[in-house]
């Protein structure tokens, strides 16, 4: 709002007079004027300012005189001021202007005169423009500030304008003028000001919630491991977001722990910059990657994606093979080779395998530090990667003739348990040791000497139908037989034939003894043949005599 006040001053008739200080030199009483207090845009010569005298106030319309007692002396200086928009600086008005000149001048001597603007109110007023009508009898030697104009435009025109700017609450600003009277008679100053008011304003704040989600989740877990799901809303915005929700829609294959496929959390009302964190546990139903985004809202119809998050479901699967001999002979030991090997897409971590003994083996030794424990070697093998396998090994003995059983599992976490089982066969084998020994050695002839059959199962499974047969030289006369089976001669006496032994355990013994008479001198020798179901060929053993005469 520009304010136009149009104020023609003539200053024609004696008024009452005040003298102003200007500066730092004092003209008389009440005002003071600092010479080297110059505006920004000084410029021109500016004699020094006059010396004291009595000045006379001159008061607008609006303003009047209050009557006095007694009449003042005049004073030398003239003094005009207003008020504007009211005429009452001290009521109601906004910006206030003073004008302060020498009340009389002399043709060719330099004149100079101030214009004093100040704002009445705390708030600032912007565009003060002071436009001041100069009088043909005037010629301007300098204006502090400077004019719009320059001083010959301006004389020219007859008008000087200064564009004051902005005015701050309660901020004063001067204007100094000075010129040279160049003919005799009235010379008129009017001034007027324009000026602009702060706009009135409302500014009622708009505000807008905005939301934001984020959402993580595991880049791999197992099938058996809970998925956990992390969402993080926000309130970005300046407004309250009420009933702010996240919806989960899961992907085919993923369900939350209750078994659905779709979740609405609810988050209820956030401030702004509030932000809140919500989380899902989610299971997967087979292994695979799965995709998804997940969406947050709220009132005024508010919707935000959240980003996209990716999982794969990974699943170890254990193999494992177990070898050993199909037979073995008791007494000998059982070494079973064990391979187990990670053949799925996942880590098997915890990997055990567990090796079982039954009654009828006793455990050795075992590789990769394999220790027994609980009826059973047990290995910790750790994590298994994919594609990963181990080597092991176990040693048992026999601790009988029969069937030993090798049963070896695997273990680990979130893996199928896997287990092989391997069979051998220990059979027993019968050993037969024939021994022959004579009693009497040397013998007279005549004498009579005795044969001892020995044999000894030193096999470890039963020797069956053990059949003995004693052969005699012309030297000796057979004279009896017995023992674990009962014997008999041949008809030309040469040949003793003892019945089959059904059985012969394992480290038993069974014994035959032969008599014959000595007769004749000589080197004998007395032969034993042994044969069994297993042999395919007999067992020989000879033993030699001296008969002497």
């Amino acid at each position: 709002m520009k304010i136009n006040h149009l104020r023609k001053m003539f200053l024609v008739v004696p008024l009452f007079i005040l003298w102003a200080v200007i500066g730092s030199n004092s003209w008389g009483s009440g005002i003071k004027h600092d010479p080297d207090e110059k505006g920004k845009h000084y410029h021109g010569h500016i004699n020094d300012e006059p010396g004291p005298r009595h000045y006379e106030t001159i008061h607008s319309e609006k303003e009047k005189p209050k009557p006095k007692p007694k009449p003042e002396p005049k004073s030398d200086m003239l003094i005009t001021s207003m008020a504007y928009p009211t005429g009452n600086k001290d009521c109601c008005s906004v910006i206030y202007m003073e004008k302060i000149a020498p009340r009389t001048g002399a043709v060719g001597v330099p004149y100079e005169y101030v214009i004093k603007v100040t704002n009445l109110i705390d708030s600032k007023i912007d565009d003060v423009e002071v436009i001041h009508s100069l009088p043909g009898n005037f010629n301007i030697t300098g204006s502090d500030p400077d004019m719009l104009k320059s001083i010959n435009d301006s004389m020219k025109e007859g008008i000087a304008v200064w564009e004051l700017g902005t005015l701050q609450p309660h901020e004063t600003k001067i204007i100094r003028l000075a010129g040279t009277p160049t003919k005799e008679g009235k010379m008129p100053f009017c001034t007027d000001l324009e000026y602009q008011l702060p706009d009135i304003c409302l500014e009622p704040e708009i505000l807008q919630p905005k939301l934001l989600l984020s959402k993580k989740a595991p880049e791999s877990v197992l099938l058996c491991d809970t998925i956990p799901l992390t969402f993080v809303v926000q309130n970005s915005g300046t407004g309250m977001a009420r009933d702010v929700q996240i919806k989960e829609s899961l992907p085919d294959g993923l369900t939350t722990q209750d078994g659905h496929a779709s979740v609405i959390m609810k988050i209820g009302t956030l401030a702004p910059g509030e932000s809140r964190t919500a989380t899902l546990n989610v299971t997967a139903e087979r292994i695979g990657e799965y995709h998804n985004i997940a969406t947050a809202v709220a009132d005024g119809g508010l919707s935000i994606e959240s980003n996209k998050t990716s999982t794969v479901v990974l699943q170890p699967k254990l193999e494992i093979v177990n070898t050993g001999p199909d037979n073995i002979y008791l007494g000998r030991n059982i070494t079973y080779d064990i391979s187990v090997s990670n053949i799925g897409n996942g880590p098997a971590s915890a990997t055990v395998v567990t090796d079982t003994i039954l009654a009828n083996a006793t455990f050795l030794n075992a590789t990769n530090g394999g220790a027994m424990s609980a009826g059973g070697v047990k290995w910790n093998l750790g994590t298994l990667q994919p594609n990963d396998s181990k080597k092991l090994s176990i040693t048992v003995q026999p601790n009988g003739i029969g069937t030993v059983e090798n049963k070896a599992t695997a273990e680990a976490v979130c893996a199928e348990a896997v287990f092989a089982t391997v069979t051998t066969d220990v059979a027993g084998i019968s050993a037969i040791l024939l021994e022959v020994v004579d009693v009497h050695d040397p013998i007279e002839v005549g004498h009579d000497e005795i044969y001892i059959i020995t044999v000894t199962n030193q096999g470890t499974d039963h020797s069956r139908n053990i059949r003995i047969t004693c052969t005699l030289e012309d030297s000796m006369e057979y004279i009896s037989s017995g023992g674990a089976t009962s014997g008999t001669i041949d008809g030309e006496g040469r040949t003793v034939t003892f019945s089959p032994l059904p059985s012969l355990a394992p480290k038993a013994t069974a014994t035959w003894k032969v008599e014959v008479k000595a007769l004749s001198d000589g080197d004998a020798r007395f032969k034993v043949n042994m044969t069994d179901d297993r042999l395919t060929r007999p067992v020989e053993e000879t033993e030699a005599t001296h008969f002497y005469e």
